[in-house]
């Protein structure tokens, strides 16, 4: 297995799955600023894992005024480059929500944190598998000997193929040819005829799609119900601002729900967060997530969802100690 950092020309989809500037803006406040109520309207900095497009519908909430409705100023969407440091923010009370994958509340909760998973965000496992047209693929049977790239190990898509394989009795170091690269790298090889499958992400899926290559695999329809990302805030605000904490709940469900009614809505914030990339790629990248049910039709995160995130994470031995629903996954602000 080899491990390169491929440049491209789809290097730009970094902003997708790579971290961003992690400096607030100038409209950020400081923890002591943070969450006071003018006229009613509480304040709120959320920190995400990365920029992503796979965040879109907090975007969606922000941009068409859902949050403000709500009575929800968000002085700034900030990127934190991981998961762990996103939820850092919230836990010493400098930001009041964030975004990343639950398994990441566990950990802290491990370390001594109390955090909450509280609504969904990314509910399907996002992951595409692409070839070349001349390669043979008519089932996971076909991987064997193939030269697969795919992004750098604990991350799901490296998960998801391990567990494909095995699934499928094949050995990830002895039956498949495997080079992984940072993600957002992965067609560059698939494209210059120097691998025959790429294991990605959108919109690299859309950009692969449109270089002529196909997709023969959808991890989403293998796990429609796939907690891959959660919005999460601390044990402290749920006892001291329960109301802000429903009220956010609140606005990401009607969020997503403009998302599914209206998906030309979703795509102008999108093309607006990501003016770097094809609009058109943007523009498809968001139509198949809908449709995949990455962006979920609701806010709860399932006991399903959550127990296939948390099961991946075990089979690669990213979490040795049980993590049960109920420590991890607050309903109590689920809109009924």
């Amino acid at each position: 297995m080899k491990k390169y950092l491929f440049g491209t020309f789809i290097s730009l989809t970094m902003l997708i799955l790579a971290a961003c500037s992690g400096g607030a803006s100038s409209s950020t406040k400081t923890a002591s600023a943070t969450n006071q109520q003018s006229g009613g309207m509480d304040t709120v900095l959320v920190t995400e894992a990365f920029h992503s497009l796979l965040y879109l519908p907090v975007y969606v909430g922000h941009h068409e005024g859902i949050f403000k409705d709500n009575k929800i100023e968000i002085t700034n969407i900030r990127s934190a480059g991981t998961g762990p440091t996103a939820l850092a923010s919230v836990l010493s009370g400098e930001a009041q929500f964030s975004v990343h994958g639950p398994e990441h509340v566990g950990f802290a909760k491990e370390k001594g944190g109390d955090a909450k998973a509280i609504s969904a965000v990314a509910n399907s496992a996002p992951v595409w598998v692409l070839a070349n047209k001349d390669v043979k693929f008519e089932s996971p049977a076909d991987l064997r000997g193939k030269r697969i790239v795919v992004g750098l190990a604990p991350g799901t898509s490296n998960t998801l193929l391990k567990r494909l394989l095995e699934d499928n009795g094949l050995d990830y170091e002895k039956d498949v040819k495997v080079t992984e690269v940072q993600n957002g790298s992965e067609l560059g090889p698939v494209l210059a005829g120097e691998a025959d499958i790429a294991v990605a992400y959108q919109p690299q899926v859309e950009q692969g799609l449109s270089e002529g290559l196909t997709v023969v695999y959808d991890f989403t329809k293998d796990y429609p119900e796939y907690a891959f990302s959660t919005f999460n805030t601390s044990q402290k605000l749920i006892e001291e601002n329960p109301d802000l904490v429903k009220r956010f709940v609140k606005s990401m469900k009607e969020s997503l729900a403009l998302m599914h009614k209206d998906p030309e809505v979703a795509k102008a914030v999108a093309k607006e967060e990501f003016p770097e990339l094809d609009a058109k790629v943007v523009e498809q990248a968001v139509q198949r997530m809908i449709e995949s049910n990455v962006y979920p039709q609701d806010v709860d995160i399932t006991e399903e969802a959550f127990k296939n995130a948390i099961d991946m994470q075990k089979f690669v031995g990213n979490i040795k100690n049980n993590m049960k629903y109920e420590d991890i996954v607050n309903t109590d602000f689920v809109p009924e």
